[in-house]
């Protein structure tokens, strides 16, 4: 055999042994897993600290159960996620897919993520859609999505657009460039306090089922993993933990308050803007989180004053107004910094040993009701044989301040308590929005590196 036979045989060889190593091992020799997703609430975002979403979530957690790490991709749409899949050019795809089972033979299909059903939405002021009554009005739809295949069956006129995805029409939706759509359950929840314009419709009794995709390019062991990883985290109840955390329970406000915040966004904020930011420049704070603070305390009314005496954007007292130096507390500039100043102050006093959200909830409790009072919801909170240093915990004895059988065996008496718990609860509720709006303005997802630093500066 000749020298050039020999060494094409060999790599045959090679390559028939590369090919007969599961995807699995193969993948652990470089330590990375490619994930095809898109910029969604509920596969990939970026929140509040970094990357965020029920799938990023799931997909981590399965990656470090395999001793990989995920490196997300983000694209458009679903249907170019699902070309990079079949030629190999990610391994995985988590994009809160529905499958379209005609098509499912192009690549491995995982056990269900998420049951939801299909539901209708249309542009607030409309009436509902009913397919029976109305076959002549448009449906407007992603091209050659699941809604498509469900509204074939069905005598509704379609209006398909290509190269968007199903968020992308729902906001679409939501601005009354279009009427009507047909989407699912899950995205209505999801987007409810982002698209507030958004009515969910009539619901089609049929499930429908999000799953994980894996490239036939390779062999099923990735399914096959994934597949035994998600019974597990459905058996230990981790699966819905998820479910619960960013479809089934997330804050809701009333139309108003959605109507009247994006109102303020468009209208008010554009005054303030740059001195909240430069106010986090010159605090290390994240500038939304300021901005969520000064909404929650004035709606961004630089005049505002109240029967207490408090004051301005970010309503001070007149103490604190005297130990951050703030001469003027009507002037915008001053009682941002002010405010951004106070926070930090309020910071420093919370005990070394708690870190993260609930240092940051902390803090937002001690700046509405005073680090003494919090002081006694803490212990109140180890008296009841909860963690004093866990904010879910110290939030539901907060009220007891209010109640003489409580306040009468704590330092610093009556208070009330119930206040702090809905001021922390509205800041992360606006915080959260502030960040989809920022985001979205500056084309920011998931994969994008977000430079602001956090309140908890101890971390």
């Amino acid at each position: 055999m000749s020298r050039k036979l020999l060494l094409a045989a060999m790599v045959l060889l090679l390559i028939q042994g590369c090919e007969q190593t599961p995807l699995v091992e193969r993948l652990q020799t470089t330590g990375v897993l490619r994930v095809a997703t898109i910029a969604s609430p509920l596969s990939c975002y970026l929140g509040e600290e970094g990357p965020a979403g029920l799938e990023y979530e799931l997909v981590d957690s399965f990656a470090r159960a395999l001793q990989l790490t995920p490196r997300f991709t983000i694209y458009p749409t679903r249907k170019a996620l699902i070309k990079a899949l079949k030629t190999g050019k990610e391994e995985m795809a988590a994009g809160f897919i529905i499958p379209v089972s005609n098509e499912e033979r192009a690549y491995y299909v995982s056990t269900s993520v998420v049951q939801t059903s299909p539901s209708f939405a249309h542009f607030m002021g409309y009436k509902r859609f009913d397919p029976e009554t109305m076959p002549q009005t448009p449906v407007t739809i992603p091209a050659k999505s699941y809604a498509e295949k469900l509204l074939n069956k069905k005598s509704v006129s379609l209006h398909r657009l290509n190269n968007k995805s199903e968020e992308a029409v729902l906001a679409l939706i939501n601005q009354g460039q279009y009427h009507y759509t047909l989407t699912n359950r899950a995205q209505l929840k999801a987007h409810a306090n982002m698209l507030p314009r958004l009515v969910p419709g009539s619901i089609l009794e049929q499930p429908l089922y999000v799953r994980w995709l894996f490239a036939r390019f390779y062999d099923s062991s990735l399914r096959d993993r994934a597949d035994a990883f998600l019974l597990e985290q459905e058996e230990n109840g981790y699966l819905a933990l998820l479910r619960s955390k960013y479809i089934e329970n997330l804050p809701e406000r009333n139309f108003v308050t959605r109507r009247d915040f994006w109102k303020h966004v468009k209208e008010r904020l554009p005054m303030y803007s740059d001195l909240f930011k430069q106010a986090g420049a010159d605090t290390g704070i994240d500038w939304r989180l300021l901005a969520a603070i000064g909404y929650q305390e004035s709606h961004w009314n630089a005049s505002a004053k109240s029967p207490t005496g408090v004051r301005g954007i970010m309503m001070l007292t007149q103490d604190t107004a005297r130990q951050q130096k703030i001469s003027n507390r009507l002037d915008p500039e001053q009682s941002i910094l002010g405010g951004a100043r106070h926070l930090l102050w309020m910071e420093e006093r919370i005990p070394e040993r708690i870190q993260g959200e609930d240092l940051l909830w902390f803090t937002l409790a001690s700046y509405n009701i005073g680090y003494g009072h919090l002081e006694d919801a803490r212990v109140l909170t180890e008296r009841q044989g909860a963690n004093p240093d866990k904010w879910e915990d110290v939030k539901q004895r907060l009220p007891l301040l209010s109640q003489k059988k409580y306040y009468s065996t704590v330092k610093h008496g009556k208070a009330r308590g119930g206040e702090p718990v809905s001021y922390v609860e509205n800041i992360r509720y606006y915080y959260r929005l502030l960040v989809h709006w920022d985001n979205v303005r500056n084309g920011l997802d998931c994969s994008s590196i977000p430079d602001q630093r956090r309140l908890a500066l101890k971390n």
